[in-house]
């Protein structure tokens, strides 16, 4: 369930001030509690009363931080977009769409609020990854797809893209500032609740898919470790009532992709292209699975689907005998890419029969 903050709002601007408590009353009242006050002398006389998880106060106000009390997260509202702190505090621009601000309000509570403790009793929702040791045969504009479907369905979905070099953006878009570099420094310091860093930083597509946007570096993607992985699914499933997380990771069969198909996967989609290459490596990654499965005692292939992409009359065939159930096939789509990609591929049943 959402930390529900205690949000107070010291401006001048009484016009500004009484929309912004009339909006947040109307759309965010389940988790913001604000108040608000335009005048400097009537904040402080009510501070020690009226307890505060964060300040906002307007740049124009001369505040005296000294006198709030130390548990209190201080922000600074100003007028021009862009500048990110004001006399060492840290400024949100006013001027902006209220589920912006309210995501902005979120992101600086969240650099104080860390002692949360996430539930690590299993998975709290469903988690389907499409993976494969394949690389060109389109596992993220599957993943992508199938995440864009099963919204379009009414499901509440998270598209998760863990590959190195991958880029949800491509696919997906939505409003904020923040990305996934902020949720990962969060993981690394263990400073910031992890929880109100993952709602601050998510965006939305107008699909209804929620997602991170690209790290601002993609080196931030590779300094990210097996358990924190691990410690992000389980915090993701806690944020919102997700039905599926969708995770998108493929690439050579690492300790990452295997710990997420044996204790964290529900569903593998493995995605191959149908050919000689595809097929042959389809084939020893089963081989591999097997000896898994066989050293480790766990069961790893009853849950694994193939799905066939990007398959061509010309170049593609079908394997006769599979060791894995068959989701069916995808067929090449020429010359589109990206979203428009994406909006072809989930609009095919296939994806329904994802188990």
């Amino acid at each position: 369930k959402t930390v529900k903050i205690k949000v107070i709002i010291v401006d001048q601007d009484a016009n500004y001030t009484s929309h912004m408590l009339q909006v947040f009353q109307t759309r965010y009242a389940d988790k913001v509690e604000m108040r608000v006050f335009s005048d400097v002398n009537s904040f402080y006389a009510n501070i020690r009363e009226a307890y505060a998880d964060l300040v906002l106060y307007s740049s124009n106000l001369q505040l005296d931080t000294a006198e709030l009390p130390e548990s209190v997260v201080i922000g600074c509202l100003c007028e021009q977009s862009g500048i990110e702190e004001i006399g060492g505090v840290s400024a949100i621009c006013k001027y902006q769409k209220v589920d912006i601000l309210y995501k902005l309000m979120l992101g600086l509570f969240a650099e104080k609020a860390s002692d949360m403790k996430l539930k690590t009793s299993g998975n709290l929702v469903h988690v389907t990854l499409f993976t494969s040791v394949q690389g060109g045969c389109g596992t993220s504009a599957a993943a992508a797809a199938y995440a864009l479907r099963m919204a379009k369905e009414g499901k509440k979905i998270f598209y998760l893209n863990l590959q190195k070099f991958g880029s949800s953006n491509l696919y997906f878009t939505g409003e904020g500032t923040m990305s996934f570099s902020d949720v990962i420094y969060a993981l690394k310091s263990r400073k910031s609740n992890l929880l109100i860093k993952i709602e601050s930083t998510l965006k939305t597509d107008p699909s209804g898919v929620d997602f991170f946007s690209d790290c601002r570096n993609a080196f931030d993607m590779i300094e990210l470790k097996d358990d924190e992985i691990v410690s992000l699914i389980q915090a993701i499933g806690q944020v919102g009532e997700y039905e599926e997380i969708v995770v998108d990771l493929s690439g050579d069969l690492t300790e990452r992709q295997l710990k997420l198909m044996q204790d964290y996967a529900d569903s593998v989609i493995y995605i191959c292209d149908g050919t000689m290459t595809g097929i042959r490596k389809f084939e020893k990654f089963c081989e591999t699975i097997r000896v898994i499965e066989e050293r480790k005692e766990v069961q790893i292939m009853n849950k694994i689907q193939l799905l066939y992409n990007r398959y061509s009359s010309k170049n593609s065939m079908q394997m006769e005998k599979l060791p894995v159930s068959l989701l069916g096939g995808i067929h090449r789509f020429e010359n589109v890419s990206g979203r428009p990609l994406i909006d072809q591929i989930a609009k095919m049943d296939i994806l329904r029969q994802v188990r």
